[in-house]
């Protein structure tokens, strides 16, 4: 089974209310706007909000880009949104520059510009905003909006994989394996698949089969094999994606196909 690096790896197209690496201590207002919030009282929210990002308060201008985006008490407003976040990005806000990342590269409220997003998503990568790191990385593994530079995407991956995302680390992984941009590394590249398999991606555990299996950066073993392309079949039936989990059980089939278990993932991919 072919796996496209990019294939599983999505972009989400909100503007979410968290909080940045390293912020600034909030101020009173900006607390009891967080409490009117909680209670879902989006208008006391929004004034108390507006009143601290007139005075430059960069949290303050994120969470009223973020009620204008959403219209949680005032009308949605996508222009306003992204002036309240960009105000907040120059502020040094990370979530606020990730979010505008997302909003250039899919052109929300403004023309869309992957130039402009992989300007922002650098800002809040060095500020280590997981996503942005992601995302960044498969700009620069396409080469879109920014020169292709595989070896900067692998570094922007390695950021996130050290962080312990499983996204990246598979991303990563997939590299070292097929020399992408980065030298042939099966040592490292079942070490991350590994870390990622265990946290229960199935992409990783499919690659981590298949490094067992032909014995690519660790001593060949059937068993080994077999155990990840069980748990990455059982990973995708459980995110409903019969078709790869089916894919994996013809690879298991070839190695072998009398085993109960595999009896039992035939009876699982079939039923409705």
């Amino acid at each position: 089974m072919k796996l496209n690096l990019l294939r599983f790896i999505s972009i989400a197209l909100i503007v979410a209310v968290a909080s940045c690496t390293g912020a600034a201590k909030k101020s009173d207002s900006v607390l009891k706007a967080e409490e009117a919030f909680k209670r879902r009282d989006y208008v006391s929210a929004f004034n108390l909000y507006m009143g601290e990002a007139e005075r430059g308060d960069p949290e303050a201008q994120f969470r009223v880009g973020y009620m204008y985006s959403n219209g949680k008490g005032v009308k949605k407003d996508q222009t306003q949104a992204v002036d309240w976040l960009t105000k907040a990005g120059n502020g040094g806000h990370a979530m606020a520059q990730h979010n505008l990342g997302l909003i250039h590269q899919n052109g929300r409220g403004v023309q869309k510009s992957t130039a402009e997003a992989a300007r922002w998503y650098g800002m809040a990568a060095k500020q280590k905003v997981i996503d942005s790191q992601i995302n960044l990385a498969i700009l620069y593994y396409k080469g879109d909006g920014v020169e292709k530079d595989k070896v900067t995407a692998a570094r922007y991956f390695g950021m996130a994989s050290d962080s312990g995302n499983v996204r990246a680390q598979t991303s990563l992984a997939m590299m070292y394996m097929k020399a992408d941009g980065v030298p042939q590394d099966y040592a490292q590249a079942l070490k991350l698949f590994k870390s990622a398999a265990n946290a229960g991606n199935p992409y990783a555990q499919k690659y981590l089969g298949d490094m067992y299996a032909q014995g690519m950066g660790a001593t060949q073993s059937r068993s080994e094999a077999l155990h990840w392309f069980y748990q990455a079949a059982d990973s995708y039936l459980k995110l409903g994606q019969k078709k790869r989990a089916e894919e994996v059980a013809k690879m298991i089939g070839k190695i072998d196909p009398n085993s109960r278990e595999y009896g039992e993932l035939l009876d699982k991919i079939g039923s409705p």
